[in-house]
């Protein structure tokens, strides 16, 4: 039943990958219709989640709500959902953020609770 919420972001244009991985870089389910490298994009977004949370403690705010890195030729959008658990979406730099976002929030509830 996950995979069949996080394959409503593959409605998107562009997107390619979803992840919901562990904070140690554990893949914890996956869904993909390209060629990015799950385990190492998975190891990368765990250290960048983690220190974007150092980063808001030192900026006095209690937790980061979303992280989003521009590469060239894919973007990273990254939420928090509950424990050491973040969901991550990967898409082309053609893909509109604005929905991706929306996706992403509107949806995290239902995958917690799937968790």
């Amino acid at each position: 039943m996950l995979k069949s919420v996080l394959h409503r972001f593959f409605n998107i244009p562009g997107v390619k990958t979803v992840l919901i991985i562990r904070s140690d870089g554990h893949i914890i389910e996956d869904v993909e219709s390209g060629d990015i490298d799950d385990d190492r994009l998975a190891a990368v977004t765990s250290f960048v989640m983690a220190e974007s949370q150092v980063l808001a403690k030192q900026l006095g705010q209690p937790k980061i709500s979303m992280i989003f890195i521009e590469f060239r030729e894919i973007l990273l959008s990254s939420i928090p959902l509950k424990d050491d658990l973040f969901l991550v979406v990967i898409t082309t730099p053609a893909a509109n953020i604005g929905q991706i976002n929306y996706e992403l929030k509107k949806n995290m509830e239902i995958i917690c609770s799937y968790l």
